[in-house]
């Protein structure tokens, strides 16, 4: 299947994002690689505007913490004075085993991406950053909204078997491109640190072009895997949502609404953003979205209380039970006890998506996570 619908929207979208590469390719360049060590560091793009993930993202992180994970490079996606006061000296301190560091956009960087608005160039700017202050052989690219629960210290020590470049943990099929071309996924991706910076900065960005007779647009490091990295250099090793916890897209989503507030748009991963906050040490964050959902209009909300306005008429019976799962397995592996707050929280979604009373949290949950629901249920009684 073709990614554009007619030739001419091809050459429209080649013609963009080729522009776009000349002009990104002015604002980064790799520094001299030095002597890499064994092990492995975690790079994370943080986006500014959502600085309260972060510590959701890392609590999980360190539970996970196997011993050849060797640092945490966070590149923040604006200048050092986007974020509060302190904040990153307190996650430092909030997670010593991680070995954190901060780096920051320069104001040239940080105007064009402005300028822009393309998650994409934020992506690949903020990985490029951190990749430029790796000191180890591997990295694991890890997204700033995903939740990770088991399985790294096994993944990890399989992709070092395997000597390849990248272990994703599915092969991309999207953008034009199938399984059968054998690219891994980047999200949660180990890869080779000197294979990644073998390589033009530029190459890992986004680039549309024709691959087996296809038109196809090679998301994030794809193109270095299809056309620059043997087949036998590339692998998948599956991780299941109880090893992650992953909603995809909520950074971009956010985004989306904070540049064009209460549009009607894609907004599923939105309605996780609350429990992250929540994980993250605001204890009343889902209580809060709650009153939200009860007192606003769902298609103009200030869902998480920064100004931000969201449009849930998109939201779907589906999308709010694959997100309460989510946040039910992260509870679950966490054994956290059962609390009201979510039970209500998932009602007044369901009520907003017009939900039938019969399929009200009887969504694809297992049996773990049933039981975690009902005795929050039985809480609602006593």
């Amino acid at each position: 299947m073709q990614k554009y619908k007619t030739y001419l929207h091809y050459l429209i979208a080649k013609i963009y994002k080729d522009q776009r590469r000349r002009q990104i390719a002015k604002i980064f360049s790799w520094q001299p690689l030095p002597p890499l060590e064994d092990g492995c560091t975690a790079i994370i793009g943080m986006c500014s505007r959502l600085p309260h993930l972060l510590a959701a993202n890392l609590h999980c992180l360190e539970q996970c913490r196997w011993t050849q994970l060797k640092a945490v490079i966070i590149t923040v996606d604006a200048e050092k004075s986007s974020l509060p006061d302190n904040f990153a000296a307190e996650i430092i301190a909030k997670f010593p085993k991680l070995h954190i560091s901060f780096y920051y956009y320069t104001p040239e960087q940080a105007q064009y991406t402005v300028k822009a608005k393309d998650p994409y160039v934020y992506s690949w700017l903020s990985w490029c950053t951190c990749l430029n202050h790796v000191t180890t052989k591997h990295v694991l690219i890890h997204d700033y909204d995903a939740l990770i629960l088991s399985g790294l210290e096994q993944r990890y020590q399989a992709f070092v078997d395997s000597a390849a470049k990248i272990q994703g943990i599915m092969w991309y099929k999207s953008e034009g491109l199938q399984e059968t071309d054998r690219l891994a996924t980047t999200f949660e991706a180990f890869a080779d640190a000197t294979w990644i910076r073998s390589f033009p900065p530029v190459m890992s960005y986004n680039r549309v072009a024709i691959h087996q007779g296809r038109q196809v647009n090679f998301d994030t490091f794809l193109e270095i895997q299809a056309l620059h990295t043997p087949e036998s250099q590339r692998t998948i090793m599956p991780m299941t949502h109880a090893e992650l916890s992953h909603p995809s897209q909520m950074i971009t989503q956010y985004m989306r609404f904070k540049n064009t507030p209460a549009k009607s748009q894609a907004c599923s991963a939105i309605i996780m953003i609350p429990f992250f906050h929540q994980l993250a040490g605001q204890t009343t964050a889902i209580e809060q979205a709650t009153v939200a959902l009860q007192q606003q209009n769902p298609y103009d909300i200030e869902l998480v209380g920064d100004g931000v306005r969201f449009n849930l008429a998109q939201l779907t019976t589906k999308a709010v039970d694959f997100i309460l799962k989510l946040i039910i397995q992260v509870l679950v592996v966490q054994q956290t006890p059962p609390f009201k707050a979510l039970i209500d929280y998932g009602k007044e979604l369901y009520r907003i998506t017009h939900t039938p009373e019969e399929l009200v949290w009887k969504g694809d949950f297992t049996d773990a996570q049933r039981q975690w629901i009902a005795a929050a249920m039985q809480i609602d009684t006593v």
